[in-house]
């Protein structure tokens, strides 16, 4: 039976019946590869409007503008647009006419600030602390992805909860969004498995990249904030000119950036997860750096250096060329790396990490 309609709007018992069944079968959100739980707060703001929504607290015709509620939620302006442009696939707002989106289908009706502040304000700690699981995911993502070239590693789930203090369900969430990002998986006897990282891994989705990244470019590259080109533009030239005298975490923030950060305005969502699910290549050179001095990483410097110098020009065509060369470069590189991480000792590992092979 459909939810009934009346003024544009949901009735408020259907509403509810219908965001709760939405939200029973939605699948877990894919998540990008990402090193902290910032990446995730998308997710906490998009389930604060939902929610808004479906109370009425955000009634049908409010606008709904990005800035307005990053404000309002003290958070930046990224994970903000993210979160509207999931509940607008999701057909609970649509896109206005102008800038921003509407709630429903009424005719569009502009909140003040100090109203949004009065529907938002109760619960805006909650998003700027975000869930547990979210503040211990990037420790355990790091840990997995450490092991993952020496081995297969089975995880205990019990364990990693006492480690952490975290309950079991906290710590099942963790593991169920690392294998959303089939960063684990669970076999037969429904064992948290880490896979041992593979050649074959790595050709895979290296390919997959050199089919979605490029055209990812395309899609983002005139929304790209130009004072954010210059940024990352100065940041790789500066890591050019002290090559190699440098920390290998700068390496890592580069690569963030040019592979994470470049795409987050990229509204095919789809599209975004697969390229977050099919970087794993990415786990190897940032491994690489913390055992071994850096020396093969400039070539690829240089490569971010053209790609975003002809992104800030307009030359968009030629950047997409450019990355699409980059990545099929780096494909022999990052397998020889993965050989030699594979035959060094196995790093000591967390207590909730017990090898099986």
């Amino acid at each position: 039976m459909k939810p009934q309609r009346s003024a544009g709007k949901l009735t408020m018992p259907a509403r509810q019946e219908a965001g709760a069944k939405q939200r029973a079968s939605r699948p877990q959100d894919p998540l990008p590869l990402a090193t902290g739980a910032a990446s995730f707060l998308y997710s906490s703001i998009r389930d604060l409007l939902e929610a808004k929504i479906e109370t009425a607290e955000l009634p049908p015709g409010s606008v709904l503008k990005e800035g307005s509620i990053a404000i309002q939620l003290g958070v930046s302006r990224a994970p903000v647009r993210r979160a509207l442009l999931m509940l607008c696939e999701a057909g609970v707002i649509r896109a206005a006419d102008g800038q921003g989106y509407v709630v429903g289908t009424a005719k569009p009706v502009p909140l003040s600030p100090r109203r949004l502040h009065e529907i938002l304000v109760t619960q805006s700690d909650d998003i700027g602390r975000s869930a547990t699981w979210e503040r211990i995911f990037a420790e355990v993502s790091d840990a997995v992805m450490a092991s993952m070239p020496f081995g297969t590693y089975r995880i205990q789930e019990e364990e990693l909860g006492d480690y952490h203090r975290v309950s079991r369900t906290v710590a099942r969430e963790v593991l169920w969004r690392l294998m959303d990002r089939r960063l684990i998986e669970k076999n037969r006897k429904s064992h948290w498995i880490i896979g041992q990282m593979t050649a074959r891994d790595i050709r895979e989705t290296l390919e997959m990249r050199q089919v979605l990244e490029p055209r990812a470019l395309g899609q983002v590259a005139n929304g790209l904030a130009r004072g954010w080109l210059a940024g990352l533009a100065a940041r790789i030239d500066k890591a050019i000119e002290a090559f190699p005298d440098m920390d290998g975490t700068v390496l890592d923030e580069i690569e963030t950036e040019m592979f994470q950060t470049m795409y987050a305005g990229l509204r095919n969502a789809r599209m975004l997860s697969s390229i977050g699910r099919n970087q794993i290549s990415l786990i190897v050179p940032k491994l690489f750096r913390q055992h071994f001095p850096i020396r093969d990483d400039l070539p690829a410097l240089r490569e971010y250096s053209q790609i975003v110098h002809h992104l800030r020009t307009g030359s968009v065509d030629v950047a997409q060329v450019l990355l699409s060369s980059h990545l099929v470069r780096v494909e022999r590189l990052t397998l020889a790396r993965l050989r030699v991480l594979s035959e060094l000792p196995p790093p000591r590992s967390v207590p909730y990490l017990i090898a099986i092979h």
